[in-house]
Formats: structure tokens, sequence, C-alpha cells
């Protein structure tokens, strides 16, 4: 083999282990210069490619943390740990299509792979789906209150409020000063689009948790949703102070001028949203809006089918095409989209409103006046929640 050979196949380790300890010291750009020379001498080396995909992502480069990733389990495919983590990373980019197939093919789930997948149901409004997955995990542990507070969640969005508010009991029986049911309360509050109540919970999880990311961009959202708009702006504004190379924050103002009715700016702040997450079909889907607004119906459904050829399942992505075939006049191309995205969520009472106007447009008054009152079914019960609120222990 010779001495020069032996030299070689132990330089990788020295390199990859002096990565690791930059790594461990939180000197990721460091690191990830060492990950890449071991990777040169040795480039099937999956703990280097994870590493170094996990050293982008504490740098906030999510989109060159996903590249390593991807290449590490292409070499070590049935590494748990790596999948975790890479399903989390898709779940933050929110690629929750692509990470629920990656956890489908999970053989032997554990519960932390079950209630990953789980949130990217939820995330995706596949309420139905998430309460199985979230079930699995109570079934076996039935005090996890992290999972119970999701539970909540979902029942919000399968408008079973009743069951919802007690869970969120169940959260504070279990831990009566735990603060994260209070974001869960802010969540289902705006789900039901109560959001001065959403912004008292969100005001009540921050407190203890200053700065939160998520809860921040959140009540930045309840306050642009009442037409707050400089209160929104300097929340956005205060996430994009330190996480820049996030897509959300940049989103989270492309939709404040968006609601402003400033779509040109709208769109330059979603274009600079989709430059940090290429590909990604929330942000496809709000630029394609945008461009409805602009009366740019082709360069809308070019955005809309991006983001069909990312996600065949995207719900909202259907109506939405719906809404450009049916100004377009192809009202029977529109009626399959609607129908399409009622298919994949037949509780978001827009898409019936959506088909029963186009229905009201080609004459078919029948299917027109069921497809209203299905819409208005959905709603009523959103009234119940805040009042079952009020008769709780929450306030």
């Amino acid at each position: 083999m010779g001495l020069l050979s032996i030299f070689e196949t132990k330089e990788p380790k020295k390199l990859f282990g002096k990565g690791m300890e930059y790594y461990n010291r939180g000197k990721y750009q460091k690191a990830i210069e060492l990950f890449n020379k071991t990777i040169n001498s040795e480039p099937n080396n999956p703990h280097a490619w994870y590493f170094k995909g996990h050293a982008y992502q504490m740098l906030d480069k999510p989109k060159l943390a996903q590249d390593s990733y991807e290449k590490a389990l292409s070499i070590s495919p049935n590494d748990l740990e790596m999948v975790k983590n890479y399903a989390m990373l898709l779940n933050s980019l929110e690629l929750f299509n692509e990470s629920v197939e990656v956890l489908k093919d999970v053989s032997e789930p554990d519960f932390e792979i079950t209630e990953i997948l789980g949130n990217a149901y939820l995330k995706m409004g596949k309420f139905d789906e998430a309460l199985v997955e979230f079930d699995k995990i109570l079934e076996k542990k039935p005090k996890y209150k992290e999972v119970l507070a999701k539970k909540g969640t979902v029942l919000v969005g399968l408008k079973k409020f009743d069951e919802a508010l007690d869970i969120y009991e169940k959260v504070l029986k279990i831990s009566p000063y735990d603060t994260e049911v209070w974001k869960n309360i802010g969540n289902a509050f705006y789900t039901v689009k109560k959001y001065e109540k959403a912004i008292q919970f969100y005001d009540m999880y921050l407190t203890e948790h200053k700065g939160d990311f998520e809860v921040t961009l959140s009540k930045g959202d309840a306050f642009r949703k009442l037409g707050k708009t400089n209160e929104a702006l300097d929340l956005y504004t205060k996430v994009l102070e330190k996480h820049m190379n996030s897509h959300e924050p940049w989103c989270r103002v492309g939709l404040l001028y968006y609601d402003n009715k400033d779509y040109e700016t709208a769109t330059y702040y979603l274009e600079l949203a989709s430059e940090r997450n290429p590909l990604n079909p929330s942000i496809l889907i709000k630029l394609a809006r945008t461009y409805i607004r602009l009366k740019n119906y082709n360069k809308s459904l070019e955005f809309i089918e991006k983001a069909l050829d990312k996600d065949n399942e995207y719900a909202k992505a259907w109506c939405y095409k719906g809404q450009v075939l049916d100004i377009l006049e192809r009202h029977y191309e529109a009626i399959d989209c609607y129908k399409k995205a009622i298919n994949l969520n037949k509780n978001v009472s827009d898409f019936w409103i959506q088909l029963s106007k186009v229905y009201g447009t080609v004459g078919k008054k029948e299917d027109s006046k069921y497809a209203y009152e299905t819409a208005i079914k959905l709603e009523p019960e959103i009234a119940l929640f805040e009042k079952n609120v009020q008769n709780s222990n929450f306030l």
C-alpha cells in the first residue's frame, strides 16, 4: 500500500476531526472549510456532507444546507438522524410535500419522525392526516404536551373547537405554567380570524420568549390582518435584522404591500423571498396571486404551474389556477380546478365560494346554490370558539 497511501487514508479523518472541533465551538464557516477539504479527499463521506449541511443551517443558509443533506442521504439513505434534520429543514423551507415523501419512506419511524411528519401535514392543511400521526404518538405518550398542543391546532383546523379547547385544558393540567399552550391558542384564534385575541396570546408567549422568530412573525401577521401596517412592519423588520437570509420575513413584507394594494412593491419583496428559497410553492403562489392583481395572467399561470410541478397536491394552487382560468373565460376548466382543490381540502370555504361563482356564470344554478350553502356551513362555528374560550379557564 505504501507510506503515502497510509497517510492519505488517515488525512481525511484528521481534517474531519478538526472540522468537528470548529463546529462544536460554533465556528461554522471554518468548520465548512475543513469539511470541504475532507470531501475533496473522501467524496463519499456522509458525515462530512451532513455536518457541512448542519453548519450551513446554523449560518442561516438553508439552500446550501439542503444540497449538503441531500448528498449525505444519497450516500447513507437509512441514517435516521440525517433523515430527521433534512425533513425539518424541508419543513422550514415550506417544502412540505417533499418532507412527506422523505418521511413516508422510513420503514420503522420513531416518535420524532412521526411528529415531523405530522408537522408537515399540519402546515399543508391536511388536518386529518396530521391527526393520525399525532394520535400515533399520544397512544403511547398521552401526556406529551407538545404534541397535545399541536393536536389542538389540528382540531381547530378541522373546526372541532370544543375538542381543541379540551386539549388545551389538558396541556395546562399537565404543565400549568407551560407557555407553549399560549402560542397554540394564539394560532387557533388566528385561524378563526380573531386577530386581536391572537395578539393577546402571542404577547403572553413573547413575555417569556422574547424575540421568538416564529411568534414575532405571527404577531406581525395578526397586525397586518387588522390593517395595522406600521405595527406589522416594525415586527417584520425586527426579524429581518437577525434573519436576513430567511425567506419568511421578506415574504411577510411582500404580503404587507399586497394587502395595501401596492402590487409592484409586493412583487419586489416576494421575489427577494423566492431568491432565498427557490421553487417554494407557497412563495410561487403568492407571486401568482400578485400577478393576478397586476392583470398579468400569463405570468400568474407560469408561477402556478411551477408551484404545481413542485407540489401537485397544493390545494390553494389549484384554486388560484381556477381563478385565472375563470377570468380568461375558460369556465369549465376553472370548475375542474376548483373541484381538484376541494378534493384535496374540502374544509376551505373560499374554494366552495369560488366554485359557486363559476357555476353561476355557466348557468348551473342548483350546483351554485349547493356550493354556496356548503361554504356557509363551514363558517358559523367560528363564533363558538371565542365564546367557549371566554367560558374556559384560559382567561
